[in-house]
This record gives structure tokens, C-alpha cells and sequence, in this order.
């Protein structure tokens, strides 16, 4: 057999025996082995007699494998043999450089060789809605054989490489067990997560079931079986390029927030055992999180305000990053609590703006776009976008009354907009920009300065956010509406420095121009070249 490093692979094997209960009855998993690496990747039971493994290399060389089964009398189910696995050749960075991982105190992903990873993904919360076989009611005009895999395709196109998803929709129950019935509903997942890996996105995947389903499943509370579930999961998608969510606001909101749900509390939380049966069956480890529940700090803004400091996952093995869920009204001055809370209490985890408010639903091209930049200047090295009738295709979800994000007002009429339209929305490219702008730069090395006077003294209110590696590299935002209001660098170093203009809706950059700090260190900037969001990059000569 032969295979490539980091491309999934699988082998299947048919059993002569059969069982009553196959899900729960063995299990088999293999062993693969190169000196002294190791690594072992579960197996799954497939429906009627078949059982397959799973599995991705992450080094070249001669692995040799063993399949092994708990039944010890059931010898088809075992297998031995070696794996030529070469270097991966293509042009996917995914497989160039290996999976994502994390690093203690380490506050960015990155890929599997070390190189920083710039985290812009796209919101599909029900993609098993999509349209796989055909281009489905909404496509338009659009000419394409496929719903699901033009959107994949045009995020790839348009910079994107993440891809979120929730299993709603799926159609397999098991709220007594996993069952023949159950099958075809993993089958339906299996070619759209094949497919996403194909074109070389990273899946952030949420597990098993939407949470409102979860509960409804009659062995919920059955320990075990919810950490079967979690290494089934694993079985089945660890050898591809992942990130593990667990389930839409599962910590906390959703476990002890909301009415006769109650009884679900931080300690029994069902996604916590999820959790532990998909990381410990994760060979590759890869990052985990449970999905935040809306975070706010702003007076009559519904959500619990949970936050790394709130979190019921803070020592739950596996979890590495934070999923946060934020937004902010848009015609009041930047609160820097949200940010701050995941740099001080966040463990020295990852933290990235998983979902915010969506476009032409919560929001419009302004607000979508400044959410990317806020996040990534205030230590959250990441923003997933959402936009209409691709967030939650076909969702009827608040699309009945207008929406007012503080400056623009979204009307039930523009929430009427198909995927087919919002797909190439402007906001994308603009996304592309601020990627293109972050990675011309050390990004990695920026920490958020939040508010803090020694670096920058506005003139006016709190509508900016900074980041800066030392005093070497500085970027500013402003999203400040209106007015051409900027401010005052402080605690300059005593040598030349360049400022340059950037526009985020444009991607035009103006001349670099020269100054020094005066004799207190400081340097005002110029006003804005107009009256709308502009960033500002600072660099010394």
C-alpha cells in the first residue's frame, strides 16, 4: 500500500461474523508504527458487515500497520501489513506544511511545521442542506452542477481557509444507539467532508448532533455512550484536516440558561464526555473548543457574558482554544473587555471570533468587515464570516422584522438576498485584503494594546483598535464613521519611522511617509483620508 503524508486513507475490512449490536459490541482500531513514531487511529463500523479505518501520515517512510479488534475470535476484522508513504507533492498548503495544531501559550494556530496560521473562515452552520447533486432552488441564475461545492470552491477562490459547519440536518438519530438506519446519514457527511479536505480548507466541525437535538436523544446523560459517540466522530473525520467545536453555544448557554433546560449544568454538561472520547481518539490531536455563547458587555444586549473566565471547558483535557461568539454596536466607542478577558484569563490559549453578526442578516458590508479587523487587533487570531442564506441556508431566523447594527439598518427585504447573490458580496475580497495585508507583515508577533496610553492617546473616543509588536510595527484601525478623527502616538523609540495609509475597501495603500517622534516620544497622525474605516501602519525604518 502506498499512501502521502497528511491525505486521508482507508482501509476496509469484512467481517464473516455478525453482531447484534455492532456499534457497541467491538471495536477496532489500527496501529501504524514508523521506528519509534506511533500512532493509533480508531476504526469504524460502516453498516451491514463493513468496518473501515481511517488514517492520515504524517511523516515519509515505511510504516507498518496492525489492525486489531476487541473480539478476539474474529479474525477478519484484523489485518497486518506496510505503508510506502511518500511526501506530499501537490500545491495544498494544508498538506505542505500538516495539520493544524496548538501550542501552550502560544496565543495563534499553526500549521504542523511551525509557520503561523492565518484563520479566515466561512459559516455554514447547515451544509447538509446544501445541495450536493444539483444546484438547487436558490442557485438563480447561477450555472452550476453543484450548490454545496460552488460555495467551497469560491471560498477557496476567495481566500477563505476555514470552513464551519453544524450537523443540522443530519439524518441519523441515534437516541437509543447507532443503527443500520443511522448509516446514511454519515454517508451524507462523509462526501462533503471529503470534499472540503479535498480543497484543502480545514474543517471546524461541530459533533454528533445541534445541541436542541442532544438533549432529546434518551441516553444524553449516559456517560459512556456520549464518549462512544466522540470516538466515533473521531473514527470517522480525524484524518482530515479538522478543528473541533463540540456544538452551537455549548458552553455555557445552552446547558443551564434557557428555561426547562436547567437541569444541564457546567458539571453534566453531555458535550464535556463528547469531548473526551473525540480527544482521545484523535491521533493527530487536533485544536478543540466548545462554541461560546454570545458574549456582550453592552447594556441591553441579551447573552450570560460567557467568556474564558466563565468557561465550563477551562479544564476539560483537549480544549485548547476559544470559540468566541461577539459583537458590538457599531455607532459606540470600541469596549475592550472582550478582548482583554481572553488575553488575561484565556490560559494562554487561542482565541478567534468563531461568529459574530452575519451580513444582510445582523449587519451590513461595513460591519461585517470591521468584526475581522477589531478581532484580529484585539487578540483574537481569527474571525469566522457569516453571511445570508449561506450562514443557515433557506433559515427563516429573524428575517421577518429589520435589524440595526448601531449604524445601518438591515429590512426584512434585504434579508430576502439568495447564497447565490451574497456569495460574491464585496465583503469577501475585502476579507482577502485585510489576510493579504496581516500576512505582508509578522502577524503572529502583534499583541493587542487594547487601550493603553503609552501607545496611543486618541482625540476623540474609543473608535480604534492596536496592536504592535514593540514599538518595530503598529497598526491602527480606525472605525470610527462620520468624522476624520485619529490621535496621538506615545512612547516611541527615539529614531525614524514610516506611517502609510491603508484602505480595507479599496486594498490601496498610500505613500509611506518619513517622521521622527518629538522630543516626548510622540507623533500625531495626520486625519483620515476620509470619513470611513481606514487602517493605519506604522513601521520603524
Amino acid at each position: 500500500m502506498t499512501a502521502k503524508t497528511w491525505l486521508a486513507n482507508e482501509i476496509e475490512l469484512t467481517s464473516t461474523k455478525a453482531y447484534a449490536n455492532p456499534f457497541e459490541d467491538v471495536d477496532i482500531e489500527i496501529t501504524l508504527t514508523l521506528g519509534k513514531k506511533k500512532l493509533t487511529f480508531p476504526g469504524f463500523w460502516d453498516g451491514g458487515n463493513t468496518w473501515r479505518v481511517r488514517f492520515a501520515l504524517n511523516k515519509a517512510g515505511l510504516w507498518k500497520y496492525a489492525i486489531t479488534c476487541t473480539d478476539k475470535d474474529n479474525a477478519s476484522l484484523t489485518a497486518e501489513g506496510e505503508i510506502e508513504c511518500t511526501l506530499y507533492d501537490g500545491d495544498l498548503e494544508i498538506y505542505k506544511r500538516g495539520f493544524i495544531k496548538t501550542v501552550p501559550n502560544v496565543r495563534y494556530f499553526m500549521y504542523d511545521d511551525g509557520t503561523p496560521f492565518f484563520y479566515l473562515g466561512d459559516t455554514h452552520w447547515n451544509f447538509l442542506e446544501e445541495e450536493f447533486d444539483s444546484p438547487g432552488e436558490h442557485a438563480g441564475d447561477l450555472e452550476c452542477e453543484s450548490h454545496f461545492k460552488y460555495i467551497v470552491d469560491k471560498r477557496v477562490e476567495q481566500g477563505f481557509n476555514v470552513y464551519q459547519s453544524e450537523p443540522i440536518g443530519a439524518s441519523y438519530s441515534l437516541s437509543t444507539g447507532l443503527f443500520e438506519s443511522d448509516i446514511k446519514g454519515f454517508h451524507a457527511l462523509d462526501r462533503r467532508f471529503k470534499y472540503i479536505a479535498d480543497k484543502g480548507l480545514v474543517h471546524a466541525n461541530a459533533q454528533i448532533h445541534f445541541p436542541h437535538q442532544l438533549i432529546c436523544l434518551k441516553r444524553w446523560d449516559d456517560n459512556d455512550y456520549m464518549r462512544r459517540l466522540g470516538r466515533y466522530w473521531a473514527a470517522r473525520y480525524s484524518a482530515y484536516p479538522c478543528m473541533w467545536t463540540l456544538g452551537q453555544e455549548v458552553d455555557n448557554d445552552f446547558y443551564y440558561q434557557r428555561g426547562d433546560q436547567r437541569k444541564f449544568t457546567k458539571e453534566t454538561n453531555p458535550f464535556k464526555y463528547i469531548a473526551e472520547g473525540l480527544h482521545k481518539n484523535d491521533a493527530l490531536k487536533q485544536p478543540l473548543t466548545a462554541h461560546m455563547e454570545f458574549f456582550s458587555v453592552e447594556p441591553g444586549c441579551s447573552g450570560d457574558g460567557t467568556a474564558p473566565s466563565t468557561s465550563a471547558f477551562r479544564q476539560v483535557e483537549g480544549h485548547t482554544w476559544w470559540g468566541y461568539q461577539w459583537s458590538r454596536s457599531l455607532n459606540t466607542p470600541v469596549d475592550y473587555t472582550f478582548g482583554r478577558d481572553g488575553w488575561l484569563n484565556g490560559q494562554g490559549k487561542v482565541c478567534i471570533l468563531y461568529e459574530s453578526r452575519y451580513e444582510n442578516l445582523w449587519t451590513k458590508n461595513f460591519g461585517a468587515r470591521s468584526e475581522g479587523w477589531l478581532a484580529y487587533l484585539n487578540g483574537l487570531y481569527g474571525y469566522g464570516y457569516g453571511c445570508i442564506d449561506i450562514w443557515l441556508y433557506k433559515s427563516t431566523y429573524d428575517i421577518d422584522k429589520p435589524s440595526r447594527d448601531g449604524i445601518d439598518t438591515v429590512t426584512p427585504e434585504d434579508k430576502q438576498e439568495y447564497w447565490s447573490k451574497s456569495v460574491e458580496y464585496s465583503t469577501a475580497a475585502e476579507l482577502k485584503y485585510m489576510k493579504d495585508f496581516f500576512q505582508k507583515l509578522d502577524w503572529w508577533k502583534l499583541i493587542p494594546r487594547f487601550d493603553a496610553k503609552t501607545y496611543f492617546i486618541p482625540d476623540g473616543e474609543n473608535y480604534y483598535s492596536l496592536a504592535s509588536d514593540e514599538r518595530d510595527t503598529i497598526v491602527i484601525y480606525f472605525c470610527n464613521r462620520g468624522d476624520y478623527v485619529t490621535g496621538r502616538l506615545t512612547t516611541l523609540d527615539n529614531c525614524e519611522y514610516t506611517y502609510q495609509w491603508f484602505n480595507p475597501r479599496t486594498n490601496e495603500y498610500y505613500p509611506k511617509r518619513k517622521f521622527w517622534p518629538d522630543v516626548h516620544r510622540t507623533f500625531h497622525l495626520e486625519h483620515k483620508p476620509d470619513d470611513l474605516d481606514w487602517v493605519m501602519l506604522i513601521e520603524k525604518v
